[in-house]
């Protein structure tokens, strides 16, 4: 996901940030895993129609990614457990692997938040990642994805890793492979998708939004759509930076932004597989640093709001909130994305019968995003 590389490159070149999985203390939770509350005891409007209910027979999917602290950042722990229910998979931000093929833990893993997950109707996927340093690595992807021995020997261990820790599948955030490795990619998740197959468990697969394919891109060329929908079960469209890190200010995500992909997307795949992408983070630019943006939680956009006395306005055109300020002399442009923006882009999926929508990532949202997603999504409570 392009969004870490704000607080990590920024990391790099500066130190003035922290990378994910930092040292920060993770915010304690001192109820046991599987003891899923809020403040009322329920999850918001627990009562209201199920899933199926809501849907009828084309039941749709709510994803959201979990990671650990990422500097003053806190992780997706207690916004799991508080919104399990309303949840049908989690995928865990905890894998990476070497240049062997070898899978390497990369998180704070803790097994009984992913049980928790499970036991509250929840499927728990294994997420592998490509970063190294804080950064998404590209001659990793290719030493692995090249080599057919390597390849191989790495999707026999992460079929291994999910047999062993009782996983109900596999989530694959790859990014920055080389565009010379698109048919080796593509080649990887044929297998990889065999081979769980076998073992009836799931393959989800996340991939840079694109409206156009040019194979030479350095950022999306080696991901085709086409053959990706034919070797996943899930295909999770990122659906956000369109502003970000590398550009100047601008939506995060803009409606007709998501509109194209889309319409893209489901012309190469099957549009049951697809699964939207909803940001809930912010990006706050500065004119001092125009294409460095500050990676920020909805509520620390909301603290800076209010710290410089300024009011959130609402970009009609885009359909996102946005607001300004000065500081220090600096004039700063901040977008990002709350429930009056996110509501839209829920009904997009469900009216286009796409799988579902996925949060990147749990612990960075607007809190009321989760009354919208049970009255478009219903629960996951009577889930068997």
């Amino acid at each position: 996901m392009k969004r870490f590389l704000t607080l990590n490159l920024i990391a790099v070149l500066v130190l003035s940030f922290s990378l994910v999985g930092c040292n920060t203390a993770q915010q304690q939770n001192t109820q046991a895993p599987n003891q899923i509350a809020t403040e009322s005891g329920e999850p918001p409007q627990a009562e209201a129609e199920t899933r199926q209910d809501v849907l009828g027979e084309e039941k749709r999917v709510v994803m959201g990614f979990y990671t650990d602290p990422e500097g003053e950042i806190p992780g997706s722990k207690e916004s799991m457990m508080k919104n399990i229910k309303l949840m049908d998979e989690v995928s865990f931000f905890w894998y990476s692997f070497d240049a062997n093929g070898k899978i390497l833990t990369t998180g704070k893993k803790d097994l009984s938040i992913k049980e928790a997950a499970q036991k509250n109707g929840a499927k728990a996927y294994a997420l592998i990642h490509n970063m190294r340093g804080g950064l998404f690595d590209a001659n990793l992807a290719h030493s692995v994805f090249a080599n057919p021995q390597t390849r191989s020997k790495f999707i026999n261990n992460i079929v291994q890793l999910v047999i062993n820790e009782k996983w109900d599948g596999v989530a694959i955030d790859i990014e920055k492979t080389p565009p010379a490795d698109r048919n080796n990619f593509t080649a990887f998740l044929g297998e990889l998708h065999g081979a769980l197959k076998a073992k009836d468990k799931v393959l989800n697969v996340s991939i840079p939004a694109k409206f156009i394919d040019y194979p030479s891109d350095l950022w999306s060329g080696a991901y085709d759509y086409a053959s990706i929908g034919k070797n996943a079960d899930q295909i999770v469209l990122m659906t956000y930076d369109e502003h970000g890190l590398g550009t100047t200010h601008g939506p995060i995500s803009s409606h007709a932004w998501v509109n194209k992909v889309i319409s893209y997307a489901v012309t190469k795949i099957p549009r049951e597989k697809i699964v939207l992408g909803l940001p809930v983070y912010s990006f706050d630019w500065g004119s001092n640093k125009p294409t460095m943006p500050d990676y920020l939680s909805y509520e620390q956009s909301m603290a800076r709001a209010k710290k410089h006395g300024v009011e959130v306005g609402y970009d009609e055109e885009h359909k996102v909130p946005w607001y300004t300020y000065t500081a220090n002399g600096v004039r700063h442009e901040v977008y990002f994305e709350n429930k009056q923006s996110l509501q839209p882009k829920m009904e997009y999926a469900r009216e286009h019968k796409l799988h579902g929508v996925a949060i990147w990532r749990l612990g960075m949202e607007d809190p009321s995003i989760w009354d919208s997603l049970v009255k478009t999504y219903g629960t996951n409570k009577n889930k068997k």
